[in-house]
């Protein structure tokens, strides 16, 4: 990762910059203020406008704070997402130009499967909480591109795999079973599994919150989970029962907690549901959130992925870093060559003019 920074970095250190007056970051972003007008780079002739640069980098900004776990976004972390993305660019650019070079192509088969593929996903991510299927036209939008872009970028996107495949060939980057196996043994501690539950729950909550019922109220709300056990016990569905009479905030989805790790549930529903074995049914208990009825629909205990079920993520994982590596070393030369590369967009002097990135 490190050598990836030191390249990024390079490239805004280099070539011909303009000189911008320094930015006011109180009331704009610190990257978008340091956009020139026109190109931000020029390689092989071919400029990088600065438009399509703020485009990428306002599309892509949240996917690396969320990756980040970075719920405040620094001028610091601001302009190294400015630099990575500025990066991408360059890289795009010139794989894409050597997708000619090698007159390189994909079936339009290839490219409609992988466009249905990604929109099912961003179909299943819209739809979470709703029961209505989102359109195509709203996946699209909430995308902020058109059909034919989405069709170009997933083209490019293949395309660049294709021909990052070719030059990973060319300069021998394979994974031996030895180097499989090894990462395994080395990394033990990757692959133990933790121990899941899935869950469904009633809730039940007194009247008027948990935290000032008093406890009148409290029999109350214990009273309705024991009509919602009844009438589980006696052959209703309890996703149906938790739609009808649940309080929670999953009640729409019949309860459902889904498959989780046991250290991510409440302590309490661990307690109780330790005890019991997949299709039971708890008796009603308190918390501090109200009254709860809880179904063990399956458990996942604790364990080693075993090797041979491992081995092809790890197989995979380090091929994917020897392909970056051998793109990385085919593309330095051009992006470190000022007769080739110009970088226009002064990131680094913006941040310094404000004091500079903070220490790590």
């Amino acid at each position: 990762m490190g050598k990836h920074i030191i390249v990024w970095v390079g490239v805004v250190l280099m070539g011909t910059m303009l000189v911008a007056q320094a930015p006011d970051l109180k009331n704009m972003d610190v990257v978008e203020r340091s956009v020139p007008v026109g190109p931000v780079a020029v390689i092989d002739k071919v400029p990088i406008e600065g438009s399509d640069f703020l485009d990428e980098y306002r599309r892509n900004l949240k996917s690396f704070a969320q990756m980040a776990n970075a719920p405040e976004l620094t001028d610091e972390f601001r302009v190294r997402a400015g630099l990575t993305i500025l990066g991408d660019m360059l890289r795009h650019e010139i794989l894409l130009k050597e997708v000619q070079r090698r007159n390189i192509t994909v079936p339009e088969s290839d490219i409609e499967k992988l466009y249905q593929e990604k929109l099912l996903y961003f179909e299943k991510m819209l739809s979470k909480g709703s029961s209505e299927k989102p359109t195509e036209e709203r996946v699209l939008e909430q995308a902020g591109q058109t059909r034919d872009q989405a069709i170009t970028s997933i083209r490019n996107q293949l395309l660049m795999e294709r021909v990052a495949e070719s030059i990973a060939k060319e300069k021998g980057a394979v994974v031996t079973d030895v180097e499989v196996r090894k990462y395994y043994e080395e990394n033990s501690q990757l692959f133990e599994k933790q121990g899941r539950m899935h869950l469904a729950q009633v809730l039940i909550i007194p009247k008027p919150n948990a935290s000032n019922a008093d406890e009148s109220a409290w029999k109350t709300a214990e009273k309705t989970a024991e009509r919602a056990r009844a009438r589980i016990l006696a052959g209703e569905q309890f996703a149906a029962v938790a739609r009808d009479m649940s309080e929670a905030p999953d009640a729409s989805q019949g309860g459902e907690l889904g498959m989780l790790p046991v250290n991510e549930l409440p302590p309490f529903f661990v307690d109780v549901a330790v005890g019991m074995e997949s299709g039971d049914l708890s008796g009603i208990f308190r918390s501090e959130y109200g009254v709860h009825l809880l179904k063990l629909i399956e458990v996942e205990t604790a364990g080693t992925v075993p090797f041979e079920k491992a081995q092809p993520v790890i197989h995979r994982m380090l091929y994917r870093v020897r392909l970056d590596d051998a793109v990385l070393d085919f593309c330095e030369p051009i992006v470190n060559d000022p007769k080739r590369t110009k970088v226009f967009i002064q990131l680094d002097r913006t941040l310094a003019a404000q004091g500079g990135f903070s220490t790590p």
